[in-house]
């Protein structure tokens, strides 16, 4: 890992915390002037209530915040600034795992398309060919192919933390040799 160099970091907060520590994060970013950007993904969750329905933002994976930043600055978010993040470790070399900028930058794009239409999975599915989506809105996004119930899937995963599937139409994918 290079010092200057920024990672994109996996960091479990406390249960219902997102928020908070996003906005902890701003203001370290505004009043410290840190070089930290940070990613949360979220959906709108309509609620009946007695007369009327709320909306309300919520997280789309519960606990968990990406920062993107240099592993200096990333420690010192918890240790230093007190911000309550949990960075997660990489199960081989025990250091924090960090996320590959093009499995972030896909991720980021699928679920600011459509929060709604991703299924999540922590689990792994049948490892199939690594594909890209040629066509349609997801053009350009890599992965590999699932199929479940003769629905074809692109899974894109975030190493030892989530996989995310996408129905894409089989016309649509090109198999990465």
């Amino acid at each position: 890992m290079v010092d200057i160099q920024k990672y994109w970091f996996a960091a479990r907060t406390r249960d219902k915390q997102e928020f908070a520590v996003c906005k902890s994060l701003a203001k370290l970013k505004s009043e410290e002037h840190l070089d930290v950007d940070y990613y949360l993904p979220t959906r709108v969750v309509v609620s009946q209530l007695k007369y009327r329905r709320k909306r309300s933002e919520v997280p789309v994976i519960r606990n968990l915040v990406f920062v993107h930043t240099t592993k200096q600055t990333a420690c010192d978010l918890s240790n230093v600034y007190g911000v309550r993040l949990f960075y997660m470790k990489d199960l081989f070399t025990r250091s924090m795992l960090i996320v590959p900028d093009k499995q972030m930058t896909d991720f980021m794009f699928v679920m600011d398309l459509n929060p709604n239409g991703v299924s999540f999975d922590n689990a792994s599915l049948t490892v199939g060919d690594r594909v890209r989506v040629v066509k349609g809105d997801l053009s350009g996004i890599e992965g590999e192919i699932a199929t479940e119930s003769n629905k074809t899937y692109v899974v894109i995963r975030i190493k030892d933390i989530l996989t995310a599937s996408v129905k894409v139409p089989k016309s649509y994918l090109k198999i990465i040799k």
